[in-house]
């Protein structure tokens, strides 16, 4: 029964850290617009949009690698704050190869440069780390009893 109660709450704060982490992303998106759009609704709608689209779609990218991080810290009992934070930035990373994004910006075959889209993925993946820290990484192992 703990093991089914622990995969219910795994569940749910992947979740939640997938939106904190599209939020991130959206607001990466629409960070060199902030200025022009100063205290007007559509600015919010926007990105409340952006934010929703995108969390729509993280999950899908991002479960096999965070599947593989979240089994590992609960066979271990990995609770570090530091190893979802690092974790998360390689996952936000491997999310900007997953997409292409690189190979369209540098075109195919050539080294491809630091840009703003992997670093806003990266601190994404951050986030999403310590979000997931937050509601279900503190207990990782927990449900063995040990």
């Amino acid at each position: 029964m703990a093991l089914f109660l622990r995969s219910i709450v795994i569940a749910f704060a992947f979740l939640i850290s997938c939106m904190a982490a599209a939020f991130v992303v959206a607001y990466g998106l629409v960070a060199p617009e902030i200025a022009g759009f100063k205290g007007s609704p559509e600015f919010f709608l926007m990105f409340l949009f952006l934010g929703g689209a995108a969390g729509v779609v993280t999950p899908f990218y991002v479960f096999a690698p965070s599947f593989i991080v979240i089994m590992i810290a609960e066979m271990f009992s990995l609770r570090s704050v530091l190893y979802y934070a690092l974790a998360g930035a390689l996952i936000g990373a491997l999310a900007y190869f997953m997409t292409d994004i690189a190979a369209r910006i540098a075109g195919k075959g050539t080294v491809v440069p630091i840009t703003q889209e992997l670093r806003w993925l990266t601190a994404a993946g951050i986030i999403a780390g310590f979000v997931y820290w937050l509601i279900a990484g503190r207990n990782a192992g927990k449900w063995k009893g040990v």
